[in-house]
């Protein structure tokens, strides 16, 4: 554990009436204050941790909210696009009169397609009575009417997609495409708000310890003060000390407009109850600063395959690819012959035979079977080079996101390690510091330094805190981008326990 220990030392020597005496050093009690970079730093009775941060994202922050609006209007589009495979009743009624043709004609069916299923399936009822002419294409039923049921089936191509099925399945694709956008919504946001969180802290301790400096030196600035009343000190000695109090307010001034920054720039993700935004102030500072991390070792085959399966922007590219094979499949379809075929059948009521060769209550079966083949296929043929060139430049686009992803994740990993070793260097650092400011502190108790020296090594020592600060801020900046990358950050309180 590292300490830095800044000494406040009153030196009170016995001036003679023209200063021309050695300096004595009286032994007084020293103003003992510790600054430390592993030690307890703050003094907040309650510490904003980061799932609360986690917890007023997921909901108040409006980009996630229309993240899952986005998911119910592409609900609403999956349910509208359905419509046409809805079961759908028909009704017709016809009534003709004139001196020649005397008919009427009422019908009632029930029909239901399946978008999975080249059959669509039917059944119902229908009645005619009178004379009708050939070209009404009327059928007349029995006497009593007659029932009905029949399938329908597209045998070729145009089962396998039509324009109602590619909106169907394409809306699909786009509902889960919203739950992976709301994934990506949520890694994006949180990834800022873990590094305004982070920013907040580094910024927080700064000012902390910028505050702690400036204390020292107020305190024996009042020290320095009364003794110069007494006669014991020179006037040079007074001003020397001031001069660093004002040095130190002035850091003091920027850290405080530092920390402020940062905090109104995290108030955009910590929100209360009804998400009114709260800017955080020192009190609700974390009480330590945390430790440096280390990333485990894998190989980078793994890392990039974990990080592809977590990573939204690649469920994303592959709902867009499936869509666009979806319509390479409809644009085939333009290019094929169709054959339709419809089979159904009929139970005839009757009371009465019109004739020797028609039979009560006769049962039928009719077959229909329809061919036709496209001679203009530009449609299809336009719409064939135009996804197939879509899905090509998809594919590039995905292939240029796994390139960046293992390189940056290749560098991240030094950055992160490179960061945590320097800890042990920033250690040193501080302890020789350290050591320095003690052995100053102990040669101006023996008159064998000045108050100049002595604020030279507490800037010193304060200093070498700062630059273990600043490393603690670099290593979590290369991991958070590195959580980033490789999705982790969707979930803050297990990325981070270390701040909850």
């Amino acid at each position: 554990m590292v300490r830095m220990v800044l000494m406040e030392v009153m030196v009170l020597p016995k001036m003679e009436a023209r200063m021309r005496s050695r300096i004595r050093v009286n032994k007084l009690r020293g103003l003992l204050y510790l600054f430390s970079s592993i030690a307890p730093w703050g003094a907040g009775a309650y510490e904003l941790q980061i799932s609360r941060i986690e917890s007023s994202i997921n909901s108040c922050y409006p980009k996630i909210l229309s993240a899952v609006i986005q998911q119910e209007l592409n609900q609403g589009k999956v349910k509208k696009n359905e419509a046409p495979f809805d079961f759908r009743l028909d009704a017709d009624a016809l009534q003709r009169q004139g001196s020649t043709y005397n008919t009427t004609y009422q019908k009632i069916a029930l029909e239901k397609r399946f978008y999975g299923s080249p059959v669509s399936a039917y059944a119902g009822y229908d009645i005619s009575g009178g004379y009708t002419p050939q070209y009404d294409s009327a059928q007349i039923t029995s006497t009593l009417g007659r029932q009905f049921v029949g399938l329908k089936m597209n045998l070729l191509s145009g089962f396998t997609m039509d324009e109602e099925r590619l909106n169907l399945y394409n809306s699909m694709l786009d509902k889960e495409k919203s739950d992976y956008e709301l994934d990506l919504s949520r890694l994006l946001v949180k990834t800022e708000a873990m590094k305004a969180y982070m920013g907040w802290v580094i910024a927080g301790a700064e000012l902390q310890a910028y505050e702690k400096l400036l204390h020292i030196a107020e305190t024996r600035q009042n020290a320095l003060e009364k003794r110069f009343k007494n006669g014991d000190i020179a006037e040079i000695s007074v001003k020397e000390n001031y001069n660093n109090v004002l040095k130190r307010k002035m850091k003091v001034t920027s850290a405080k407009d530092y920390f402020n920054k940062a905090s109104q720039y995290l108030a955009l993700y910590y929100r209360d109850q009804r998400c009114n935004i709260v800017t955080p102030n020192q009190n609700l500072l974390p009480k330590t600063l945390p430790e440096v991390n280390k990333i485990p070792e894998q190989p980078i085959v793994d890392e990039v395959n974990n990080a592809v399966k977590n990573r939204p922007e690649f469920k994303i590219i592959q709902t867009q690819l499936q869509q666009i094979v979806n319509q390479q499949k409809l644009a085939g379809n333009y290019l094929l012959p169709k054959l339709n075929l419809s089979v159904q059948y009929n139970q005839n009521n009757s009371d009465t035979a019109t004739s020797s060769y028609f039979q009560l209550n006769q049962q039928e079966a009719v077959g229909k079977l329809n061919f036709s083949m496209p001679l203009e296929r530009s449609y299809g043929k336009g719409m064939d080079k135009e996804t197939e060139a879509s899905y090509r430049k998809l594919l590039n686009d995905r292939q240029l996101l796994l390139d960046q992803l293992k390189a940056q994740l290749e560098t991240l990993h030094y950055s992160v390690d490179a960061t945590a070793s320097q800890v042990d260097m920033s250690k040193t650092e501080n302890k020789l510091a350290t050591d320095l400011l003690n052995a100053e502190n102990r040669r101006v108790q023996n008159g064998d330094s000045n108050f100049f020296m002595l604020n030279l090594r507490e800037d010193n020592a304060t200093n070498s805190y700062l630059n273990y600060i600043n490393v603690i801020a670099g290593n979590y900046q290369a991991l958070i981008e590195y959580n980033f990358l490789t999705g982790n950050n969707v979930h803050l309180t297990k990325a981070y326990p270390q701040f909850n």
